[in-house]
């Protein structure tokens, strides 16, 4: 009879081996699901607006950059030094990449000769500068020129650095 006990034993431990390992099979834990790649959250207001600003700003130094470069003369001449045609070649890039922008080329003089004599003069060196961005492509119709002859120095005075200053020309944007 032991025998039978140790049989009917060992077949009870092997019936409940198998419902336990069945039960385990049949596990109600759900699988997770694989991980995907989230998209690239779209730049909120805030971020949006400090995008705008920050563009507007540096639209703002590249204007005033634009402006405030302007192109220099010797005495009593109005063909173009190689400095000023580099500073014209940015000029040109600059108004070349923003098509809604016209702009006025002035000329200037320093404070010797007459009037008259000045205000002719300035106005060829404007013409030079607006041939010149001509040339590289700025239709005409978005430039215009104007001279100033000796009526608006940059720095006042008499001393050679005064009138190498003076004889510029100058541009602004409309």
């Amino acid at each position: 009879m032991r025998r039978y006990q140790d049989k009917l034993g060992w077949m009870v431990f092997g019936v409940c081996a198998l419902l336990l390992l069945g039960l385990a099979g049949c596990a109600s834990t759900p699988t997770p699901a694989p991980e995907t790649v989230a998209p690239a959250p779209a730049p909120t207001d805030d971020a949006a607006e400090r995008l705008r600003q920050q563009a507007a700003i540096r639209e703002a130094q590249l204007r005033t950059q634009f402006e405030n470069q302007d192109i220099h003369f010797d005495f009593d001449r109005y063909d173009l030094r190689p400095e000023a045609r580099q500073i014209l070649n940015e000029k040109a890039a600059y108004l070349l990449e923003r098509n809604n922008l016209s702009v006025i080329i002035e000329g200037h003089c320093d404070d010797r000769g007459s009037s008259a004599y000045n205000l002719a003069l300035g106005e060829k060196r404007a013409l030079a500068a607006k041939a010149y961005l001509q040339s590289m492509g700025v239709a005409a119709q978005r430039m215009e020129t104007v001279s100033y002859g000796k009526e608006r120095p940059l720095v006042p005075g008499h001393t050679e650095e005064a009138y190498a200053a003076n004889r510029r020309g100058h541009f602004v944007v409309k």
